[in-house]
């Protein structure tokens, strides 16, 4: 009986050692698109970012400060952000 549950325990080492094997030798096999998408993802797009010089894109209004603008014009600078989505106009710079 010993000699029985023994054999019974080889064999089951030698297939999960088996299945461990084979798993490990398995590829992952991408298709076409997959590996354009991947190397899309990798290429730079060429997207440039322009940003205003003291105002326009990637500026935006500083609500803490002021400056003269005219003899009673108060207005708020513009602050450079580096965001595309920040927008500041300057009326007295137009």
């Amino acid at each position: 009986m010993k000699k029985i549950i023994g054999i019974a325990f080889i064999a089951i080492a030698a297939l999960t050692a088996g299945w461990n094997f084979s798993q490990s030798q398995n590829e992952m096999v991408l298709s076409d698109l997959a590996l354009a998408n991947i190397e899309a993802l990798a290429h730079d797009e060429g997207v440039e970012i322009i940003c205003g010089q003291k105002q326009g894109a990637c500026w935006k209004t500083d609500p803490y400060s002021f400056y003269n603008c005219g003899e009673y014009t108060m207005v708020h600078p513009c602050n450079f952000t580096g965001s595309m989505s920040d927008h500041c106009y300057d009326p007295c710079k137009r």
